[in-house]
């Protein structure tokens, strides 16, 4: 595959190290990669929304991938945060509207979000509705309306009201609570899932990694079974007669 153009007048413009902190992901530093570590071979760029290949910045840790180009040109950043609007409303909690807080108003500080299911920060600032006790994240306030997956042929779109009692995410497996907004094909595929599993790769291991992976377990097993009857004949005095085939 061929270097985009763009990225390599960028990471040549910029001189760009091999690692680097981003003020859109300060908790942890992001490496270069000369291409993504995805089984899919690409990404989905955390500032601009869309699929890249080649290089990038990724970080290991929270799956926080930046094409080169927008780790030093990123609109967003350039003209500085927006404050968030004090009080907004929800196509998911159409009745009343929901304010902005800057932190849990929960004793102690545990809450999870409403749209997307997943824990919210304690010392975070979040949006709620004081008479529903409906939480929810800043940027599920946000979310994109339609996603195309690499994986799916169809666009899935947002579902702001959940109407399936029960549903199985198509991407990690779990279950998604009907109180909880999710992703749906827009062509009417029993095929959905949960708000945060949108864009999650899913890195699929191969018959020769996962017969690597049995092998290791397999010797670990062998190295604990010779390590508990060594014990036994120090401690008792007793000795077996036992071999190991390697």
């Amino acid at each position: 595959m061929n270097p985009d153009p763009v990225n390599l007048y960028f990471l040549f413009q910029h001189n760009a190290p091999r690692s680097m902190t981003h003020p859109a992901h300060p908790d942890h530093p992001l490496s270069l990669f000369p291409s993504p570590t995805y089984s899919s071979g690409s990404f989905v760029c955390s500032s601009c929304d869309q699929i890249g290949s080649g290089l990038c910045f990724c970080c290991s840790i929270c799956e926080f991938d930046l094409h080169i180009r927008c780790a030093y040109h990123d609109p967003k950043l350039k003209s500085g945060p927006t404050p968030p609007l004090k009080q907004i409303q929800l196509k998911s909690h159409p009745n009343h509207p929901v304010h902005h807080i800057p932190r849990s108003p929960y004793p102690s500080g545990q809450c999870s979000c409403d749209v997307c299911g997943t824990n919210c920060d304690p010392d975070g600032p979040l949006y709620r509705c004081d008479v529903c006790d409906y939480d929810v994240h800043l940027e599920c306030t946000d979310l994109a309306e339609t996603v195309q997956r690499e994986d799916h042929e169809h666009t899935v779109s947002l579902l702001h009201v959940n109407p399936f009692e029960e549903f199985r995410c198509d991407v990690c497996r779990g279950g998604i609570a009907q109180k909880h907004c999710m992703y749906y094909c827009s062509s009417g595929c029993d095929y959905g899932m949960h708000v945060k599993c949108v864009t999650a790769k899913v890195a699929v291991m191969s018959d020769m990694a996962f017969q690597v992976e049995m092998l290791k377990l397999q010797n670990k097993m062998k190295l604990s079974q010779m390590a508990y009857d060594t014990h036994l004949m120090t401690t008792s005095g007793f000795y077996r007669n036992h071999y190991y085939r390697y």
